[in-house]
């Protein structure tokens, strides 16, 4: 074997995935051997070793992967790192080559592909728009500064072009990933200066060789959509799972969040898709790796729901070694409260369902004073939204808790005689051997304020869907990894999916995340469409940053295009049944069913359309509760609205969207007050969002009889 052969390196583009996914299976099967005969000798290899004439890109090279298909290379002028880019049929991949450039960014310094005809004529349609002298929406910005968030130079007279929104979303598909984020800020009114430092770009990198491909590759950017292979184990399971791109490539503003030292608690917000839960995951992962991996190290993965746990803990097997694994707990975080409270010899039932106090509520309400007329539901309500959410343990509590939005004014006597209910509520569950969750994690830090923090391993805790902890919750994950010390808590969440009605203010919970507070805003799972679509339903809702702010989606897209999600209406059930037999009688013809998934509002409403859709002999999987779901598993996937959140498919089909159904009015008629009625229509306008933003490539609502009002606010998409 010569030097050159001894020393060749081979990376691999994000795109070659998505090329290779769409391969037929025998042309897969032969791609790792031709991987390998050509990382051994690629001129000697016998794999057609061609250059590509007429290329944009005198380097593109290609090589046989079989009689039809052809795969694309880029050989370096110098050194010895070559990159996988692209397969296909052989004509298609010698016409992708001619099309495209790789450079490196004399600014930036990343290695970037750029499509030079869909610039060049997308250049041409801005120039042909504005004929006459325009101020362009960029202008005032330099070269060298759009360069360095990621703008290539061939780019530049484009963006110079752009004038309006609806530009820039025609600009965005050709641009890198790390520009995008920049432009979407700079056209959402950032300032260049404010840019640069939400993007850790503040410093200009050192003078760059355009020709130092193993330099770019190595640069944050750059690893955003090429990998360096190291081993031949590594680039199996990548073939084996060509689609799960995000176990290896991640956004430069992710990544910038999962791989570095934060000297206190930080918090990320981001819409749905925006790649939240996959931060977590790699943050957990390069913690146990890089800073806490001593055999005793324990890091906590915590959520809200045993659901979404059981999906995140599979998700993070498939990038752990069992080493890694062994130092990464995940556990949603009641489950946490009662395994440390048996543990501790405190011997209670913690109750989650509403409907297993409502006897014991009728009991403690026989003490109400009648005086002041006030109906049970006004005391569960008062219960839930300020003894509960404040944490009130005592009367004087209750005396100086909060009331803010609730709308039967109380004056300081009334409260003393409304919370002997309360006492009496609590006293009932205990001498019954029952706690409800917020007052089983005052119990736990009661225990841990005693105990201390060091009696526990845990040197970082990671909250997922952060949005549906409530303040008793945050409280005791402080209380759990101690004091404020370098990357104890990592936050991830987004108040326009809280579906739980929990509100928590992390500053109050003894967690301060001042200067270490990050954003995403790129959505990766959704088109445009949906995206939308999916926010339009929200209209009206206002979502707090989870530190007593607010939150805006006014910077969040998507880099996807498609069709608008489509809704049809029916006069009875048995129409729409005929109606999603002839829809999923298409998909299921080009793709098969296990990436579509039929979710609604209840259990009960989801038992009718499962029995119907086996009577038609449609092939069913329904994912259960506190089950993960196995892709591999064929048949259209039956769940709630509440248990896909988090999961995604390419197709979402929301049917049963009926007036009564969505938003549940059972569940709104409960409310006794209007600021109650209004925090139940909030939450059911964000299991909406969260059921449409499952889907990457299209969603199907349906309904039958009258439909949700909800649908009236998505009626100009």
């Amino acid at each position: 074997m010569t030097m050159l052969e001894n020393q060749l390196r081979l990376a691999i583009s994000d795109e070659f995935f998505d090329a290779y996914s769409r391969l037929p299976k025998k042309a897969q099967g032969k791609m790792s051997e031709v991987i390998n005969r050509f990382k051994q000798a690629p001129a000697r290899s016998g794999l057609n070793y061609e250059t590509i004439h007429n290329s944009r890109d005198k380097r593109m090279r290609s090589i046989r992967i079989d009689e039809a298909h052809r795969a694309i290379i880029l050989k370096p002028d110098t050194g010895n790192t070559y990159i996988l880019l692209w397969a296909d049929k052989h004509d298609e991949a010698y016409q992708w080559a001619t099309r495209k450039r790789c450079i490196i960014n004399e600014v930036s310094g990343a290695l970037q592909i750029v499509d030079v005809e869909a610039v060049e004529a997308a250049t041409d349609r801005l120039q042909e728009k504005y004929v006459t002298q325009t101020i362009g929406k960029f202008n005032a910005l330099k070269d060298r500064d759009l360069m360095r968030l990621g703008v290539p130079n061939i780019l530049l007279p484009a963006l110079r072009q752009v004038v309006t929104d609806e530009d820039v979303d025609q600009i965005l598909p050709h641009l890198p990933t790390e520009a995008s984020d920049a432009l979407i800020m700079l056209a959402a009114g950032y300032a260049i200066g404010e840019v640069f430092a939400q993007l850790e770009k503040t410093k200009e990198q050192p003078p760059i060789d355009p020709e130092d491909l193993e330099a770019a590759l190595a640069r944050v950017d750059s690893r955003s959509r090429f990998i360096v292979i190291t081993d031949d184990a590594e680039l199996e399971e990548m073939l084996a799972a060509p689609l799960d791109k995000w176990r290896v490539f991640l956004h430069p503003s992710q990544r910038n969040l999962v791989e570095r030292d934060a000297s206190g608690s930080v918090r990320v917000l981001g819409g749905a898709g925006t790649g939240k839960t996959v931060v977590a995951i790699h943050r957990a992962k390069w913690l146990a790796q890089h800073r806490f991996n001593r055999p005793s190290d324990r890091i906590l993965l915590t959520t809200f729901t045993k659901n979404l746990a059981v999906d995140i803990e599979a998700n993070l097997r498939s990038i752990c070694s069992k080493e890694i694994m062994q130092r990464i707990r995940v556990i949603n975080i009641h489950a946490w409260v009662e395994e440390f409270l048996k543990q501790e010899g405190v011997e209670t039932t913690v109750i989650y369902d509403e409907a297993a106090t409502e006897q014991i509520w009728e009991e403690a309400y026989q003490i109400a004073p009648t005086e002041l007329g006030l109906p049970l539901s006004f005391y569960q309500e008062e219960w839930r939204d300020v003894v509960v959410a404040q944490g009130c343990q005592v009367a004087k509590d209750y005396l100086v808790a909060k009331r803010n939005g609730r709308g039967t004014r109380l004056s300081r006597q009334q409260r003393q005689a409304i919370w002997v209910v309360f006492e009496e509520y609590r006293n009932l569950l205990k001498e019954r051997g029952k706690r409800e969750p917020e007052d089983a994690m005052h119990d736990a830090r009661q225990i841990l304020a005693t105990k201390g923090a060091e009696a526990l391993p845990y040197q970082a805790i990671i909250v997922d869907e952060a949005q549906d902890l409530s303040d008793a919750a945050f409280s005791l994950l402080r209380s759990i990894v101690g004091e404020s010390k370098p990357n104890d808590l990592f936050i991830v969440g987004d108040a326009h999916q809280r579906i739980y009605g929990k509100v928590a203010t992390l500053s109050r919970c003894g967690i301060d995340i001042r200067g270490r507070s990050k954003k995403l805003r790129l959505n990766y799972r959704t088109t445009d469409e949906i995206r939308a679509w999916a926010i339009a339903i929200l209209t009206g809702v206002t979502a707090d940053d989870l530190d007593g702010g607010l939150d805006s989606t006014k910077d969040y897209r998507s880099l996807m295009y498609g069709e608008v999600p489509i809704v049809r209406g029916f006069n009875r059930l048995e129409e729409e049944i005929i109606y999603l037999q002839e829809l999923l009688g298409k998909i299921e013809a080009q793709q098969g069913l296990s990436s579509i998934c039929l979710a609604v509002r209840t259990n009960k409403l989801l038992d009718t359309y499962e029995q119907a859709l086996k009577n038609l002999n449609i092939r069913t999987k329904r994912i259960h509760r506190h089950q993960a779901d196995n892709p591999a598993e064929a048949g259209l996937r039956l769940a709630t609205m509440h248990r896909i959140k988090g999961l995604q498919f390419d197709y979402t089909i929301l049917p049963g969207l009926n007036e009564r159904t969505m938003p549940l009015q059972n569940l709104i008629d409960r409310a006794s007050e209007p600021s109650a009625k209004e925090k139940l229509l909030a939450g059911e306008r964000c299991l909406l969002h969260v059921a449409a933003t499952r889907a990457k490539k299209q969603v199907f609502v349906s309904y039958f009889g009258n439909p949700s009002n909800f649908l009236d606010l998505t009626s100009h998409h």
